[in-house]
C-alpha cells in the first residue's frame, strides 16, 4: 500500500467521522430547542462585534461555568470570528476549527480521487484545491442570501418598531418585540442586540455591533437615524415610517433592475462557463488531443490568449449588467 492510497483512506475516514458528527449535532440540538437558542446567543457573543467586548467576555466566562465539559472545550478552542459569524448565520453545527478541518479533509479526498483517475498530478492538485474551497464559497453564497432575506424583512420590522414606540413602548422594548415576533434571520440579529444592551452595552455600541454583523446599507441608515434621534430628539415614529418606505422603494427598484438585467447575467454565465466546461470535458475524454496546448509552444500562446480574453470578456459583461444602486 503506497502513500497516496494510505492518505486517501485517512481522508475518507476523517470525512466520514465529520459527517457523522454533523448529523449527531444536528439531531441532538433539534431535541432541545431552548438549549439551541441559548447556545446560539452565546455563539453570537463569542463571535460578536468589536464594541463592548470586555463586558461580553465577562458574561461569556460566567456562562461557560454552567455548561458541560464538551461544550466548554469547544468554546475554548481558538475561534476565527469572521468564519464563526458565517457559520452562526447559516445555522451549521460547526465552529470555525471543525469547518476548516472538514474543508481540508474534503480537499485531501478530492486530491486522492484526482490522483487516482486523472492523467496529471497538477490536475489532481486543482481538484483538491477546488474541493477544499467549495464549502467556503457555498457558505459565502448562503451568506449573501441571508443578507438579502434580512433586507427584505427590515421594512416589516421597522413598521413593528414604529407601532411599538407610537403606543408608548420604549425603543429597547420595541427592539425586543422584533427579536420575538419577526421570523429569522432578523429575529436572531435583533435578539442578540437586545441581549447586548441588557448586558450593559450602550445603544450605540449594540447598534454598531449589529451593523458589523449585518453589513446592509439600509440597516446602517436605520442605525444612524436611531442614534441621531436619541441625541437631537424628534418624532421617532415618523422617522421609522419614512425609512421603511424608502427601503421598500429601494427593494422594488432593485428587483426591477434585476429583472431587466437577467438576460445579460445569464448570457455571462453561459459565455464564461461554456469554454471551461468544454476544456474539462475534452481533458477527461480526449487528453492526447488537448495536451498539445501545453506540449507545444503555440499551445502556450493559445492558453494565455484564452485566459486574457476570458478575463476581459467577464469584466466587460460585468460592467454592462452591474448597476450600482
Amino acid at each position: 500500500m503506497n502513500l497516496t492510497t494510505t492518505s486517501l483512506y485517512i481522508a475518507v475516514f476523517i470525512f466520514t467521522v465529520a459527517i457523522v458528527q454533523v448529523i449527531y449535532l444536528a439531531w441532538s440540538e433539534s431535541r432541545f430547542i431552548e438549549k439551541r437558542k441559548v447556545k446560539k446567543r452565546l455563539l453570537y457573543i463569542s463571535a460578536g462585534g468589536k464594541h463592548g467586548q470586555e463586558k461580553l467576555a465577562r458574561y461569556r466566562k460566567s456562562v461557560l461555568k454552567d455548561i458541560g465539559a464538551f461544550e466548554r472545550f469547544i468554546f475554548s478552542i481558538p475561534r476565527l470570528s469572521e468564519l464563526d459569524k458565517l457559520l452562526i448565520k447559516i445555522n451549521i453545527p460547526f465552529n470555525a476549527t471543525l469547518f476548516i478541518l472538514f474543508s481540508v479533509t474534503l480537499g485531501m479526498l478530492g486530491f486522492g480521487i484526482g490522483y487516482r483517475f486523472l492523467p496529471q498530478t497538477i490536475a489532481a492538485v486543482a481538484v483538491g484545491i477546488a474541493c477544499m474551497l467549495a464549502p467556503y464559497f457555498l457558505l459565502k453564497l448562503a451568506e449573501k442570501n441571508y443578507y438579502s432575506k434580512f433586507n427584505d424583512q427590515l421594512p416589516e420590522a421597522l413598521d413593528l418598531l414604529s407601532r411599538a414606540v407610537r403606543s408608548g413602548s420604549a425603543l429597547t422594548a420595541g427592539l425586543a418585540m422584533i427579536g420575538e415576533q419577526v421570523e429569522d434571520p432578523i429575529r436572531s440579529e435583533f435578539a442578540a442586540t437586545v441581549d447586548e444592551i441588557n448586558l450593559g452595552l450602550t445603544l450605540n455600541e449594540a447598534m454598531e455591533n449589529l451593523c458589523e454583523r449585518v453589513p446592509v446599507a439600509d440597516l446602517r441608515f436605520f442605525s444612524i437615524a436611531i442614534l441621531v434621534q436619541k441625541e437631537t430628539g424628534g418624532n421617532i415614529g415618523e422617522i421609522l415610517d419614512n425609512i421603511s418606505r424608502l427601503i421598500r422603494e429601494r427593494i422594488q427598484f432593485k428587483r426591477h433592475v434585476s429583472a431587466l438585467t437577467a438576460e445579460g447575467r445569464l448570457s455571462a454565465v453561459i459565455l464564461i462557463g461554456l469554454p471551461i466546461l468544454m476544456f474539462v470535458y475534452m481533458y477527461l475524454t480526449n487528453y492526447d488531443y488537448l495536451s498539445l496546448l501545453w506540449t507545444e509552444k503555440m499551445g502556450h500562446y493559445m492558453i494565455y490568449g484564452a485566459i486574457i480574453l476570458q478575463i476581459i470578456g467577464a469584466y466587460v459583461i460585468k460592467r454592462i449588467v452591474d448597476i450600482d444602486i
